[in-house]
């Protein structure tokens, strides 16, 4: 890698990849951005202790590709676990042509270069021989070397020999597990307020708690966030949930509804034993239930993505009642309905009038229906009225003559 000035207003973020809960390893990213916007990254499952890293998705978007930000992203990769087994996985028609422009820094530790008995126990040998097959298939199509000279076995039929090792493969690793009953939670979110809202919330001048509840009432009680766009994953650490707002935020590379960004973090305190089925993927979990799930809140942090060096905490006197939206209307529990609306707002609380009528509604049509007939019953037996006098004419002889005119004495 050569040419300083392509790598001007390029800085690198290593952080957490929330890749579901499905893999045995827990999952990390590193973030190529240029001058502050996403510019690619490379995601990746590294083995807790280090010894070994699985490639999942290497990209360079669009508008910032040719300036060797692949080969930086994979450089750092190897750098960050210096005596790691590395496993590049199946390249797609843009990575075989990157690929074989790449220089390995590192071509021993490349799995597809050893042969499986000596990795075998951190990855599964006949999905690497597939792999292997697969880019092979690559480089014949379009000419492509792909330092197949480095490769072991290269094109060669592997399936007997790989085969054989899976069954080194340790399937589990033995890593600390997040529990919702035993330790507080914390699921990050972005949010973009209305401008009178964003200012007093960011306002310090204001007390905390006060504006935690502001955002409580604006977002819902009842719609805390569930796993979607790189947020909603509940974790052990607040940082590890803040930091999944701002992969959000990022990953939408600056499109949003106009409104300045709140990056937020939901604290949630331990759940009873009784909890709905959830999987964990050691340092946070995913709600796998599709109903509701009720939590308590112990307190927000929050800052603007804008000024991130200001973050804003509230703790709540006491726990607020709060909840993970179920997943479509008809998972929702009686509970969750009787307390929340459809947008998982605080349902307004009775009048004085609604609670003294609540639950009286048949009690009350029956009444109503009783005076509705005694007003029927009465009016059939009532006499029938007189017929009402017809209109006077001056002509009829019934009426009395009118008075004379009088008239006027002559002299």
């Amino acid at each position: 890698m050569t040419g300083a000035m392509r790598w001007e207003g390029v800085s690198l973020r290593l952080a957490g990849w929330k890749a579901g809960p499905g893999h045995r390893w827990p999952g990390w990213q590193v973030i190529a951005l240029v001058d502050g916007r996403q510019a690619g990254s490379v995601q990746f499952h590294a083995h807790p202790r280090g010894a070994a890293v699985a490639v999942s998705m290497l990209e360079v978007l669009d508008g910032f590709r040719g300036r060797g930000l692949a080969s930086l992203l994979i450089d750092t990769v190897y750098e960050a676990y210096p005596d790691a087994w590395v496993d590049h996985g199946v390249r797609t028609i843009d990575g075989a042509h990157w690929w074989d422009a790449y220089r390995d820094p590192a071509p021993g530790r490349n799995i597809h270069n050893r042969p499986p008995g000596e990795w075998a126990a951190y990855f599964m040998a006949s999905r690497v021989a597939a792999d292997k097959t697969r880019n092979a298939s690559w480089n014949r199509h379009f000419g492509l070397d792909g330092h197949g000279g480095a490769e072991y076995r290269y094109r060669q039929r592997l399936e007997m020999e790989f085969i054989g090792h899976d069954k080194s493969f340790l399937r589990r690793v033995d890593m600390p597990q997040a529990d919702p009953t035993a330790q507080a939670l914390h699921a990050g979110q972005l949010v973009h307020l209305p401008p009178r809202l964003h200012r007093y919330v960011h306002d310090p001048g204001n007390p905390a708690e006060q504006r935690a509840h502001a955002l409580l009432d604006h977002l819902g009680h009842g719609n805390l966030p569930r796993p979607e766009d790189h947020t909603g994953w509940w974790n052990t650490t607040p940082g590890a949930a803040l930091d999944d707002a701002v992969h959000r935020e990022l990953a939408a590379g600056g499109q949003g509804p106009g409104l300045p960004a709140t990056q937020l973090v939901f604290h949630a305190l331990p759940l009873p034993d009784e909890i709905p089925e959830y999987e964990s993927a050691g340092s946070y979990l995913e709600y796998t239930s599709s109903g509701d799930v009720p939590v308590e809140l112990a307190g927000l942090s929050w800052r603007q993505s804008s000024a991130p060096q200001t973050l804003h905490s509230a703790i709540f006197d006491l726990p607020v009642e709060a909840a993970v939206p179920p997943l479509y209307p008809q998972a929702a529990s009686d509970s969750y309905l009787e307390r929340y609306d459809e947008a998982g707002a605080l349902r307004t609380p009775p009048t004085p009038w609604e609670q003294l009528i609540a639950g009286r509604a048949g009690e009350l049509r029956a009444v109503a229906d009783r005076l509705l007939d005694g007003i029927a019953a009465r009016a059939a037996a009532a006499p029938p009225s007189p017929p009402a006098p017809g209109p006077t004419r001056a002509d009829d002889p019934r009426q009395p003559p009118p008075a004379p005119t009088p008239r006027p004495r002559l002299p």
